[in-house]
């Protein structure tokens, strides 16, 4: 018996090393044995509240992603914690959002993202259940294939000492030409995005089902004191142009969205900031958008940054 347990104990060291090699270069601190992790996937996000929960939380998709925590404390005077996520539908918001309320942690406040994008039926990703499986079964975390090549790329660039990016540019004389070399008035990444967008907001509509959710979740917030607050982020003007008014949604979310935010705010407490339709301090597309949703983050988030958190406490 001793001797097969010495051969099989031999059979699995492949299996030991590639856990070793696992567990130093994944990216999402699952096991919670880094000091901290740079990563702003949705397992990572969620497991660093389940090991240490936060008491001001900021939901929403990668729009809300990317702020310099230190200086969302600075101007708030008080720590938040970012459980947003890269194309997070609003689905998936109040999903986690019902999440981190039926955890049992205590919950003082949160801020939720809405936007236009958001609030389309075409576009209602559903990927929390599998998530949540993944929370509580570390072998299945463990043999995700998507975290593996994470690991790895981890790993790459550790070897390669690739620095980490961000969003942010400055562009020169090239990002001012279109594909015929045409000049264009405002670097490219502005006029590519919206045609990234076009196909899901071409049959656009309220997702009435998840618009019904976020109700629920505004009263019980109310019921169970916890001060929520929805944000409808800045978007750049060829967006709006392009897109909204070219499809409607301008004027449905002005005429019927936003009212009935609004109702709901009268009726609940919460708080409505909107950045979207009412305008906000990203005044310079051209420098302070990395492209048509996405602040850059050099030159134009931390302006933002500085006026929602300011504005969250009036």
């Amino acid at each position: 018996m001793l001797h097969i347990l010495k051969r099989l104990a031999v059979l699995l060291i492949p299996v030991y090393l590639w856990f070793a090699f696992f567990l130093a270069f994944e990216p999402n601190n699952y096991f919670g044995l880094k000091k901290q992790t740079d990563s702003s996937q949705p397992v990572a996000r969620v497991r660093a509240y389940q090991q240490e929960p936060g008491r001001s939380l900021i939901i929403g998709d990668s729009r809300l992603a990317h702020f310099d925590m230190d200086l969302v404390e600075e101007v708030s005077g008080r720590p938040w914690q970012n459980l947003a996520f890269g194309g997070a539908s609003l689905r998936e918001s109040l999903d986690l959002a019902e999440f981190v309320l039926d955890s049992g942690h205590e919950v003082e406040e949160i801020l939720l993202e809405v936007s236009f994008y958001t609030v389309n039926a075409g576009y209602d990703t559903d990927r929390f259940s599998a998530l949540e499986e993944t929370l509580v079964n570390p072998l299945a975390y463990c043999l995700n294939l998507e975290y593996n090549v994470n690991a790895l790329t981890m790993f790459l660039n550790f070897v390669r000492n690739t620095p980490d990016t961000i969003e942010s540019g400055v562009w020169g004389p090239a990002d001012y030409l279109d594909e015929e070399g045409n000049t264009l008035p405002l670097h490219r990444k502005l006029y590519e995005y919206p045609a990234l967008i076009d196909s899901r907001c071409r049959d656009w509509a309220v997702n009435e089902e998840q618009l019904a959710r976020l109700e629920e979740l505004a009263r019980r917030c109310q019921a169970e004191g916890v001060a929520l607050t929805l944000v409808l982020p800045p978007m750049a003007q060829n967006v709006r142009t392009q897109v909204c008014e070219k499809y409607g949604i301008d004027d449905a979310m002005t005429g019927t969205v936003l009212p009935l935010l609004d109702r709901w705010a009268d009726e609940t407490g919460m708080a409505v900031l909107d950045y979207e339709w009412s305008g906000s301090c990203i005044t310079d597309d051209d420098t302070q958008f990395y492209d048509g949703f996405h602040l850059d983050e050099v030159y134009g988030l931390p302006d933002w940054t500085r006026q929602l958190f300011g504005d969250l406490d009036r």
